[in-house]
């Protein structure tokens, strides 16, 4: 009877929802209400409308609802009205920069790197990739499979993110695998199964992806014709490659003997600066390089030094079919919805991002003996990823559509070793990204649409480098020589000057003669006729112009400032010549500051990651050195942020959104009602209303910027409810 009794009461309870609009979603719903039986548990009550807006904006578009997006939800009448914000939403430009957030701390997204040109076109490519909602399953073997120049594809920038290709496997099965095996790098696994052996079997995969810089490879007319594309090398048997490879290479070394020692000599020299910028812009792949066990290798099942050939560590293996390379073979072997993993990983992950706790956690520390906190759930998420053909947007709609989801959150933490069951999403404090995006939304409104999806300047400049490289590779190693000795006797005279110079220096020395202003000099000038003879050769490859444009290299365009705050005329009018110069003084140092706030764009938008000590670190964005490595412990920095830093500077800039909406209220009581519905997309309940008119008549005027400070400050605002 107590289960009768029990399964009641959650279906009453249910009737006070809105109706789960999908098959998929009334499953899931189906599945933890069996759970909630078995557990002897109740489902949380549903959430309001206030809450439940809040936390829908928050959750796919990483902010706040502006004042008008919530009133707009709250006050509609339409009983489908949930579904529609919904897809409203994962179409938005905001879903865009919030699982760009996302996958930048997954995929340890970092722009300060040397091959930072590289980086940059990684990050473009990845919003690119997340608007257009290419299924997860390509999405992953895009990035495993990615070859060429960084003006080819952005993606080569997951291979250029960890020099040690050995440490790049690891990252790899922990993000797409949900299995830490990087302890197996050096030893067998002390908690798991997989030994030292089975990870260099595994990085055999991908161990010949070449990241190293561009040279000079030389190769005749003759020779280029009859070079044939990577697909018909692909096609061909070992033995057809082996003797096509032993061809070029005979040709390659029959071209170079044209040219003397000299000159080849004189050619390298003439073209290591002008290179440079060629440096971390490519991944090319090698097939047949294979890894070496380690000197100090001491299992007895192979020797130091031995060669490792691929094998797959779990589930099938991978089957290398005709033409195939054996990196392409080992993405379709992670990507196949036959692996073990792979789905599960991707569906535990997504549940997580929409109810704030995976179903197995942690969620990329999976062992053979892993059993999910809902065994039937998870299997039916995994078969639903691969029914949904790996769209991330269409799962995730099918979450956000359950019943479960618009219940109130669970706010009590789930105590260690224990199974959390479901009732409601997990309380918890918005990302470091969520908490700037919401003030952003505060001070500007609704700015989604300034998310960039393609930086004129950086293609510009992959343009140039793209083009220098074809004109290089064009001219061979005749036209290159031709150049040199063409530009020899400039760059020797501009030597015998340096030398010159250098003989004058050690006379003076040996004199006792101060040489120090003479130093810098010689210094100074030698960079310059090394510089002058670097263009000259710059000039006669690619013309002046194009020439001035690769020499001043990649200068990334900075945010647009504005030249005047968009302030409500009425509100600047009504302020006192002081309250104007404040005004102003306070505008500038929100858009100079070391924050680089102003809080003109979004956090996607910013530094990837921002540098330490700025808003986003203090509030625990992830230094991008570890895997998902955000934090959102509380700190006394994080309130005196909120409290006196740039957060505060917004809250009291008549400039902003936030501040212009209260300015229209016509008391204190209405400020302070306009504050709460823009904070928290609510009015002020009876009790706050008790206290908040007592707060009035002590302050007066000044409760507004009292309350302000409380609630951005608190809970309420700063949790996703």
């Amino acid at each position: 009877m107590t289960s009768l009794r029990l399964l009641s009461a959650c279906l009453l309870a249910t009737a006070t929802l809105q109706a789960a609009p999908l098959p998929e979603s009334q499953k899931i719903d189906q599945l933890l209400s069996k759970d909630w039986e078995k557990a002897g548990l109740k489902p949380n009550p549903p959430a309001s409308d206030e809450v439940l807006v809040r936390r829908l904006y928050l959750d796919i578009a990483g902010r706040i609802p502006t004042l008008e997006e919530a009133q707009a939800y709250i006050s509609s009448k339409d009983p489908q009205k949930r579904g529609k914000l919904i897809d409203t939403l994962l179409a938005s430009d905001g879903y865009t920069s919030h699982m760009f957030n996302y996958w930048a701390d997954v995929l340890r997204l970092t722009d300060n790197v040397k091959g930072r040109i590289t980086a940059e076109a990684y990050e473009e490519w990845l919003k690119q990739q997340v608007k257009a909602n290419v299924p997860y399953d390509k999405f992953v073997k895009n990035l495993l499979t990615t070859d060429g120049g960084v003006w080819d594809s952005g993606s080569i920038g997951f291979w250029q993110r960890d020099e040690n290709k050995l440490d790049h496997l690891a990252y790899t099965v922990q993000v797409f695998l949900g299995t830490s095996i990087v302890c197996a790098q050096c030893h067998n696994h002390p908690f798991d199964k997989w030994s030292q052996m089975d990870y260099y079997h595994m990085a055999a995969f991908t161990y010949g992806m070449d990241t190293k810089s561009r040279g000079l490879d030389f190769k005749s007319s003759a020779s280029k014709s009859m070079e044939l594309d990577k697909k018909t090398v692909q096609a061909m048997s070992a033995a057809e490659k082996k003797a096509y490879r032993a061809k070029m290479q005979a040709e390659k070394k029959a071209e170079e003997s044209k040219i003397s020692k000299e000159d080849m000599a004189q050619v390298k020299r003439a073209m290591q600066d002008v290179m440079k910028p060629l440096r971390y812009t490519s991944a090319e792949w090698q097939e047949g390089r294979l890894p070496s066990l380690p000197a100090d290798y001491k299992y007895p099942d192979a020797k130091p030094g031995q060669k490792v050939e691929p094998k797959t560590m779990f589930g099938q293996d991978a089957v290398l079919k005709p033409g195939q390379t054996q990196l392409a073979a080992f993405a379709d072997w992670m990507t196949s919805p036959e692996n073990p993993r792979f789905t599960t990983v991707i569906a535990n992950r997504m549940w997580k991002k929409a109810f704030g706790v995976g179903l197995i956690e942690p969620v990329d520390e999976m062992t053979d003996s892993t059993v999910a906190s809902n065994p039937a759930l998870m299997d039916y998420l995994t078969q639903l990823m691969v029914e949904k053909q790996y769209s991330l947007k269409s799962f995730l709609r099918v979450l956000y559509n359950t019943d479960t989801y618009q219940r109130a959150a669970t706010a009590n933490e789930v105590p260690l070793g224990e199974t959390y069951h479901f009732t409601g999403p997990i309380l918890r404090r918005m990302s470091a990204e969520q908490i700037w995006d919401s003030f952003v939304t505060l001070s500007k409104g609704n700015v989604d649409d300034s998310v960039d999806d393609e930086n004129a300047r950086l293609h510009q400049y992959l343009d140039d480098l793209s083009m220098f490289l074809g004109t290089v590779k064009s001219k061979g190693a005749e036209g290159l020589v031709q150049i040199a000795k063409e530009g020899r006797a400039k760059l020797d005279a501009n030597q015998k000057r340096i030398d010159e110079m250098k003989a004058k220096l050690e006379a003076d020395k040996a004199k006792g003669i101060d040489t120090t202003a003479e130093a810098k000099k010689l210094a100074k000038e030698a960079s310059a006729l090394r510089k002058s003879s670097e263009k000259d050769i710059l000039v006669a490859l690619l013309g002046k112009e194009r020439a001035d444009d690769l020499r001043q290299g990649y200068r990334p365009e900075k945010p647009a400032q504005e030249k005047r705050p968009q302030v409500d005329p009425k509100t600047l009018a009504s302020m006192t010549k002081e309250q104007r110069k404040d005004f102003l003084k306070n505008y500038k140092r929100g858009s100079n500051g070391k924050d680089a706030m102003g809080l003109t764009s979004r956090a996607s938008e910013q530094p990837s990651p921002a540098r330490p000590g700025t808003f986003l670190r203090t509030f625990g964005q992830s230094d991008r050195e570890l895997i998902q490595n955000a934090s959102d412990d509380a700190s006394v920095p994080q309130a005196l942020t909120l409290l006196n830093g740039p957060a505060a500077d917004v809250l009291s800039n008549p400039a902003s959104k936030l501040n212009q909406a209260i300015a229209h209220a016509s008391s204190p009581a209405q400020k302070i009602d306009t504050l709460y519905h823009a904070l928290l997309s609510r009015a002020p309940t009876a009790s706050e209303k008790a206290i908040l008119d007592t707060v009035i008549k002590e302050r007066g005027d000044k409760a507004v910027a009292d309350v302000t400070h409380a609630l951005i400050t608190g809970s309420q605002f700063l949790f996703v409810q």
